[in-house]
């Protein structure tokens, strides 16, 4: 609870080949409006790396792994990041107030909790070691230069270690050579304007680049009355890509600096650099290289109340290589070093302000071919931190193609969520001491899947999962007085269904939807306790379903509709009813007035005046969601 309000105040598909810019360009040059949905038979093949970190069909991928494309994000009308994630029906989405959001996958949903899903940019992790999440406020991707977001629901701390306990996002903007010519693109409503500008060329015969810049300011939400403060919130971002190849060799060159404000009293100021490097080789058929490093700066800052610096240094290498049909082997090492500086005013501090933290990780995985349909995928990482020391994930998958339109899928798998400096080091005179033996979160995961096209125009993916949860943290008074210690008090299992899939009504309509449930059983462990009544474990919506319509109308008009239901949520420990459970619908209509101009209406939440999405004291004071429209312009490829 005190550390919650204290919070509150890699790899992506190897690029594609250079020769293939001038056909990309000359797709781009039809206009926006001709980058059609992907048919029944491509969506069901879509490649995926986030699941082996090697690219292949997700018809074959044994996970829970849902593909936002391009398109998607196109047609959806969404402006930010958060906002286009909604569009995986295996993530819960909340908005806090302007400018925090809560996003999980299978559960442990708010500010404080949802700590268990790793999110990758282009392989560069965006999680801090300050609170193990995401602040997703710092996050600002120029959706035009997406190519797509794999989600994956589920532990995978085999390939990406400790931390995705729940799941990984897995966001991979578009090669350089796909992003040529120029983009201006503005956006005016209730809510929001903003403008983003791009402009992609050539280096020489053997690179191409882009460089983009973008602006928004977002009107604070709808809060009770009384309520002074204020969330507005606005920023300012440029980077850049660029891309290179000869001969056998891939370079791969991004860079981002960001400026934004939350207009609260004080200001809240974020800044923050970051440059990412990947380089790889082809050393023959069956075997390639990849090394990638980066560097990422963050500032974080309120006038007399806290400044945070941190600091971020990874390498990572890994190897593919494949013998004969029987295996598909991947192997690499990583190491990472965090600097934190955070200095505060008032009751509340970290025990040493300035702390260097490092990350050190192996991991292997080897995908065996027991038969031409069956495959068995066993895996291993050992990561080791300053805090917990070694963590071991290990990892068990088996996929049976019954036909070629069928795959069943079962996995078993360990994930681990590794203390972050809140858990270990933050004291407050007289309220909270520093818990020196703090340990990792665990989770045993059980896992069956099916993913198939049940006819030739659908496609259909169920997954059931049984999570099984140990040493999570809670709030406990030494003593039963004064002061607190966070400890790993806290256990338990949940448990759900995630259903997702898309009906190619006629060849001008299409129909996609999902549903997921989420049940969770937690219980303190003996001898424990927790006045922050499971905090630890967020708040939920016991089910979330979602459907949406795509409809061109004609050669120059699209139609796209939403609806989603969101059940309600009840306090973990009590039961009281904190989130009411709502219904909304979004819109979007898009109008091509010529081949390189399109002039698009979107509205969002329209089926009421405005709603409650999460309700949680680590996130107070309380925001509601409103309606709101947007008249977007979009000139260039």
């Amino acid at each position: 609870m005190y550390a919650g309000a204290f919070a509150a105040a890699m790899i992506g598909a190897l690029p594609a080949p250079l020769a293939h810019a001038a056909d990309a360009a000359a797709v781009d040059g039809k206009g926006v409006e001709d980058l059609r949905d992907l048919s029944i038979e491509e969506l069901a093949n879509l490649k995926v790396t986030s699941v082996a970190k090697r690219t292949e069909p997700i018809s074959e991928a044994p996970a829970s792994v849902y593909v936002i494309t391009r398109e998607d994000i196109r047609r959806s009308g969404a402006t930010s990041l958060p906002e286009i994630l909604r569009l995986a029906p295996n993530l819960e989405v909340a908005q806090i107030n302007g400018y925090y959001y809560a996003i999980t996958a299978r559960g442990f949903n708010s500010f404080e909790a949802s700590n268990k899903l790793l999110v990758l940019i282009d392989g560069r992790s965006v999680y801090s070691p300050v609170h193990s999440g995401v602040f997703w406020e710092n996050l600002d991707v120029m959706a035009a230069d997406i190519d797509r977001i794999e989600v994956i629901s589920g532990p995978a701390g085999t390939l990406w270690g400790a931390n995705t306990v729940n799941g990984v996002i897995n966001i991979t903007t578009r090669h350089s050579a796909d992003t040529q010519g120029p983009l201006i693109e503005a956006v005016a409503g209730n809510q929001e304007r903003s403008a983003s500008a791009r402009l992609g060329g050539k280096i020489g015969d053997l690179a191409t680049f882009r460089v983009y810049a973008t602006s928004f300011h977002r009107e604070g939400l709808p809060k009770a009355p009384g309520d002074a403060s204020s969330d507005a919130f606005r920023g300012t971002q440029a980077g850049f890509r660029i891309d290179a190849e000869h001969d056998a060799d891939t370079l791969t060159l991004t860079g981002d600096a960001y400026a934004n404000k939350v207009e609260t009293l004080g200001g809240e100021q974020l800044s923050g650099e970051n440059i990412n490097a990947r380089w790889s080789r082809q050393l023959n058929p069956n075997s390639s290289v990849s090394v990638e490093a980066y560097y990422d700066k963050f500032r974080r800052s309120i006038t007399g109340v806290f400044f945070d610096n941190l600091d971020t240094f990874d390498i990572q290498a890994q190897q593919n290589l494949s013998f004969g049909d029987r295996h598909q082997f991947v192997w690499g090492a990583g190491v990472r070093r965090w600097r934190d500086d955070f200095d505060v005013t008032g009751p509340f501090g970290f025990l040493s302000p300035r702390k260097n933290l490092d990350l050190a990780n192996i991991f292997a995985q080897d995908e065996i071919a027991l038969r031409p349909n069956l495959k068995l995928t066993l895996g291993l990482k050992l990561e080791n931190n300053n805090y917990s020391g070694s963590d071991w994930m290990p990892n068990a998958r088996l996929a049976w193609a019954v036909d070629p339109q069928t795959l069943l899928w079962g996995a078993v798998s360990r994930g681990v969520r590794t203390p972050s400096r809140i858990d270990r080091e933050l004291q407050g005179l007289g309220i909270l001491i520093p818990s020196d033996d703090f340990r990792s979160e665990t989770v045993v995961a059980y896992e069956l899947g099916y993913r198939g096209r049940p006819t030739a125009n659908t496609t259909l993916s169920v997954s059931a999962f049984y999570n099984v949860y140990d040493d999570l943290r809670t709030d406990e008074l030494v003593g039963g007085a004064f002061p607190i210690v966070l400890a790993n008090g806290l256990k338990g299992d949940t448990y759900g269904v995630e259903v997702w899939g898309s009906w190619a009504v006629t060849d001008w309509w299409r129909l996609k939807g999902g549903f997921n449930t989420l049940h969770k059983n937690l219980r303190l462990k003996p001898g424990h306790s927790d006045i922050s009544n499971y905090q630890e474990a967020g708040t939920d919506p016991d089910y979330q379903a979602q459907v949406r319509s795509q409809m061109n109308l004609a050669d120059n008009w699209t139609l796209d509709v939403a609806l989603r239901d969101v059940g309600r949520v009840r306090q973990p420990a009590t039961g009281a009813l904190l989130v009411k459970s709502y219904a909304e619908a979004d819109a979007r209509v898009g109008w091509r007035l010529r081949d390189d101009l399109e002039l698009s209406l979107a509205g969002f939440n329209l089926l009421n005046p405005k709603h409650l999405e999460i309700n949680d004291v680590s996130t107070a004071p309380l925001r509601w969601v409103p309606r709101t429209y947007y008249l977007s312009l979009r000139w260039g490829f």
